[in-house]
């Protein structure tokens, strides 16, 4: 079975695999630590070979939210960004992205947080799978891992620390109608770009689509959507 073929099956079977056996991948310069038999090689693959998020506009300040284990953090190094935020409240995944933030010496310049990010704070569930990745506010039947307790910062808080031009990168697993929908219009103005995977397989998700593309448009963004991924990219004054 191909990377690029049946994702239902690839995500059914990767978030029943937990494999904590690490090996280091090189990449333009760069050594990322992974765990072949988990979900990890699919994200990298998606992030740096196909790219689902598109490029990274030199000199941005870069948001993070659902850095996973830093992959996409440290590609937007490579490509030139300001700064970096990544936040990831999985423990595990928090674990091997610190892990390659300082292999790589960039802990100084892509700074990481063990949080979630949503509308404000608030300490919430996180119901995770038994492999490496799905682990969301929104649980499903492959959310059957178990939960655990985590921070939120609220995402205005998190825009208030960056400068402009901002990307703000999510796949938090239904998370981002929240983040979105919450951001103040001060803080709307600071993005760029918003490269985010969309989520609609929980039933409290199914409406929220639609919602947040007219809410994007009227606010003066560009929005696309990959025919190939549930990916939106959104742009504005570029």
């Amino acid at each position: 079975m191909s990377i690029q073929s049946s994702p239902f099956v690839q995500r059914l079977i990767h978030s029943y695999i937990r494999s904590n056996f690490v090996i280091p991948v090189r990449f333009r310069g760069l050594n990322i630590r992974i765990r072949p038999f988990s979900y990890d090689p699919v994200v990298m693959y998606s992030l740096l070979i196909r790219r689902i998020y598109g490029n990274v506009p030199r000199g941005c300040s870069v948001v993070d939210v659902g850095a996973h284990v830093g992959i996409f953090s440290l590609y937007s190094v490579l490509s030139g960004s300001k700064e970096v935020l990544a936040f990831e409240p999985e423990s595990r995944n928090f674990q091997l992205l610190h892990q390659n933030l300082h292999s790589n010496r960039l802990h100084e310049r892509i700074h990481s947080f063990n949080m979630a990010v949503w509308s404000s704070e608030e300490e919430r569930t996180l119901f995770t799978s038994r492999g490496s990745a799905f682990h969301g506010f929104f649980p499903d039947k492959l959310h059957a891992g178990g939960f655990e307790k985590v921070r939120c910062i609220g995402i205005n808080t998190v825009l208030k620390q960056v400068d402009p031009p901002v990307l703000l990168k999510i796949d938090a697993e239904g998370s981002e109608y929240e983040i979105i929908e919450h951001m103040t219009n001060e803080n709307l103005e600071k993005l760029q770009r918003i490269a985010l995977e969309y989520h609609v397989s929980n039933p409290d998700l199914r409406d929220r689509l639609p919602h947040l593309l007219r809410f994007l448009r009227t606010r003066g963004f560009t929005v696309s959507l990959r025919p190939d991924h549930p990916i939106l990219i959104a742009t504005k004054g570029v």
